[in-house]
């Protein structure tokens, strides 16, 4: 295993969904997850219920917001240490 994803619940009243990721530090940089989250997002919008995939990251992790960035999300939201 290089890593975890997973979807947070089932889709909502709006359709919404959220996905989480992480992957463990020695495969790290070698552009498993962006491939991966791309597969849950193709898996996802192929589903009746899903109609809007969101994700978190911390501000800090700037791998994980790139690998949001790499997969088309667009941010919409931010705080004092998350952006979304």
């Amino acid at each position: 295993m290089v890593g975890d994803i997973c979807l947070v619940g089932e889709p909502n009243a709006s359709g919404e969904i959220e996905i989480g990721y992480g992957t463990y530090d020695e495969f790290q940089k070698n552009g498993f997850m962006t491939e991966v989250v791309g597969g849950m997002i193709e898996w996802a919008t192929s589903q009746p219920k899903v109609l809007i995939i969101i994700a978190a990251t911390e501000e800090a992790n700037y791998a994980s917001f790139s690998v949001l960035l790499k997969n088309n999300f667009a941010k919409t939201e931010e705080t004092d240490t998350l952006f979304g």
